[in-house]
């Protein structure tokens, strides 16, 4: 669940949480504690392949942090980092805990079957929210190809569908409480506000999905992302996400969670719809 792709920073209690929580100690040289005795997570600044053996597969670099100074590429494979071999993402992770927040260090890779070096000095994981809205605002809507549910793959959503519209991206799963304390409302929303398409995303089973979907009677799109390339793509670090694209294509506001970050999010959908072409 939400774990085909993941931020490689030391990252969270566990892919599948989806949540910016820190993990407990790993060692006797853990780095620096924030006041409330949480651990400092350093982190390279790309997003992962976890599917790929031998090493760690580079599938984004994200702009502004070490990774990107450093001159990573998409297609890099991590190898090692100073002498310790890295051959999975909890290696990687474990390691990067271990020199901590400040540590400068060796990256080996390999890039197109050559090997390659790249030195950086780790920093503190930033707000994902605000890392988001850096990659995302006012930008192009990154490219997507959703499935839509029940439809057994035959139906797709693209960005081309969507041409000339207000609309939401919501990414979320079942197993998520507050996914699920918002759903009831963002059905009535929608109900209310036909014009504005609000598409649920979700990378569960069909099955699992199309249970949850009939049991609280959603009738707003919802759709597939099994191998996670949408959220990927666009980088949500939590869920629920709320993503706002103008008739333009163009990322207009976004937010994580529930209560008045969300409603502010859909009163600017109300004023964008309601906004003369």
């Amino acid at each position: 669940m939400f774990k085909k792709i993941a931020f490689i920073m030391a990252l969270t209690a566990h892919t599948q949480a989806f949540a910016a929580q820190p993990q407990g100690p790993t060692s006797k040289n853990e780095p620096a504690l924030h006041s409330d005795k949480q651990q400092v997570q350093p982190w390279l600044g790309v997003e992962v392949d976890v599917s790929i053996s031998g090493g760690v597969g580079v599938k984004r670099v994200i702009s502004g942090t070490p990774a990107d100074r450093a001159g990573f590429l998409p297609g890099d494979l991590i190898t090692a980092i100073d002498k310790e071999k890295i051959k999975s993402r909890d290696e990687l992770m474990a390691v990067l805990r271990d020199k901590g927040v400040g540590s400068k260090v060796a990256v080996h890779l390999t890039r197109k079957g050559k090997s390659e070096t790249k030195e950086l000095k780790l920093e503190m994981v930033p707000n994902l929210l605000d890392l988001a809205k850096a990659q995302l605002l006012n930008k192009p809507a990154p490219a997507f190809e959703l499935t839509e549910l029940g439809s057994g793959g035959k139906r797709t959503i693209k960005n081309a569908d969507m041409k000339g519209k207000v609309f939401i991206l919501e990414f979320w799963a079942t197993w998520c409480p507050a996914c699920r304390a918002a759903s009831p409302f963002i059905n009535e929303w929608s109900k209310a506000h036909k014009d504005i398409p609000v598409i649920g995303i979700s990378d569960e089973e069909d099955a699992l999905v199309s249970a949850f979907v009939a049991h609280e009677k959603i009738s707003y799109t919802q759709t597939l992302d099994h191998e996670g390339k949408v959220q990927g793509a666009f980088g949500m670090g939590s869920i629920p996400a709320f993503i706002l694209i103008d008739r333009s294509g163009q990322v207009n506001d976004l937010t994580v969670g529930v209560g008045e970050y969300l409603e502010t999010l859909l009163n600017k959908a109300d004023a964008l719809a309601k906004q003369k072409t």
